[in-house]
């Protein structure tokens, strides 16, 4: 079986890193055809700037369009969907993609969400409810995608990276689709009808910390590029000290037939991963041990949830309010039956699977719920669901004082390291 080729490039000169990648893969010009149509796609889901790594560096994307532009393609778009709730031109603008791009002399920049030329795409032999989508038509008749993720830690499912950029072509409606099944085989039933020829992962300065949103960026330098995207994020995760076998989506992505992540199936050029390894702050994946205050029922949980639970009990320490609340049982998976006499006030369930239970308790509808509503709903007694008045205006209120409980967590665990 032929492996999958990644490379990996390291500096601080992203043009000159950017080419450096791209040859052990045949450079530029074997890439990407001439008179050709090339759409990249960054990440650029949230009004952020560059400097907090939420979105791909505006750096790479300047660095990619001049070098695509050595191939003499016919056209480079940039195109991107930003996440439910989110304008996609103001992302890009905030984030400098837009810019970047517009000064490298990009084409055309594409909002996927405005797009109405779309196209219905049956997806034959789905592992997950996701039965179809709706595709830009200049999507599937473009010659070249690019695909170009940032590396950062994610609540929904430990760390986004190339797979679950590509997320990022659908509309709204898909969008809260994929969470209402099982994200990750949702994800690979996605690439099965729209594919990337080439992945290109920014971890120039990637993502610690509570993502997408609650980041901390670390000084990385590197890139990585393939052709095969669960080759391309299982290096990234060995390069930051990730654990595959502890990521759900790889097995549904080998389910799919989508790529390879045995590091036997792999030929990695450029650097070598023992060249660039440095471990990164990656909370999702600590367990819950450390939460011996709460009752929290996991048995037939995703990866999806039991990244959002964490998350959720962080942000309550953060916010003062663990100690307050330590009296709620929370119930995240598919469950047969919760138990009888509990009081429905202390009861926080978790997410979609246990939405036939609302009666017994709190609920944070969603699959997984969106980032604040657990913890909403534990502190507001409530339930919660879709995106009502004042959402980003709470999230962008709480944001400060997790930033600064972030930073003295991290402080803390590299006291511990030395």
């Amino acid at each position: 079986m032929a492996k999958s080729i990644v490379s990996i490039a390291k500096g601080t000169d992203v043009e000159k890193m950017l080419h450096e990648l791209l040859s052990p893969l045949g450079g530029v010009r074997s890439l990407i055809k001439p008179k050709s149509r090339v759409v990249l796609k960054p990440n650029a889901g949230h009004v952020s700037p560059a400097e907090t790594s939420v979105n791909t560096n505006p750096e790479l994307i300047a660095a990619l369009i001049k070098e695509i532009r050595k191939a003499e393609p016919k056209e480079i778009i940039v195109a991107e969907a930003a996440a439910v709730g989110c304008d996609t031109m103001e992302c890009l603008r905030v984030s400098g993609i837009l810019k970047a791009a517009e000064d490298a002399g990009v084409d055309r920049v594409i909002d996927i969400k405005s797009d109405k030329d779309l196209i219905n795409i049956p997806i034959r032999d789905a592992i997950s409810d996701l039965k179809k989508v709706r595709l830009p038509r200049f999507l599937l008749e473009a010659e070249h995608l690019v695909n170009v993720p940032i590396f950062k830690s994610h609540c929904s499912m430990v760390f986004t990276c190339a797979l679950k950029n590509m997320k990022g072509v659908v509309q709204d409606k898909v969008h809260y689709q994929m969470h209402q099944t099982d994200l990750a085989a949702a994800m690979m039933d996605l690439w099965s009808v729209i594919k990337a020829d080439l992945n290109i992962a920014d971890l120039i300065r990637p993502a610690e910390g509570f993502g997408p949103h609650s980041t901390i960026p670390a000084k990385f330098d590197c890139l990585i590029a393939g052709r095969d995207p669960v080759a391309v994020d299982a290096t990234a995760c060995r390069m930051v000290g990730l654990d595959v076998d502890n990521v759900a989506y790889f097995n549904a992505a080998r389910q799919r037939g989508i790529g390879v992540f045995e590091q036997d199936l792999i030929e990695v050029k450029g650097k070598s991963i023992e060249e660039v390894y440095r471990p990164l702050w990656l909370p999702y994946m600590e367990g819950f041990e450390k939460y011996p205050e709460y009752k929290i029922d996991t048995e037939g949980a995703c990866s999806s949830c039991l990244s959002l639970v964490g998350l959720t009990m962080e942000k309550l320490k953060a916010l003062g309010e663990y100690e307050k609340n330590k009296d709620i049982h929370v119930f995240v998976g598919r469950k047969k039956e919760i138990p009888e006499g509990l009081d429905p006030e202390k009861v926080l369930l978790f997410g979609d699977c246990l939405k036939k239970f609302h009666s017994k308790g709190i609920l944070a509808e969603g699959c997984p719920p969106l980032e604040p509503h657990p913890l909403w709903a534990i502190v507001d007694r409530k339930s919660y669901s879709g995106m009502g008045p004042g959402f980003r205006e709470r999230m962008a209120e709480e944001g400060p004082p997790f930033e600064a409980y972030m930073e003295q967590l991290k402080k803390e665990k590299q006291a511990e390291e030395k």
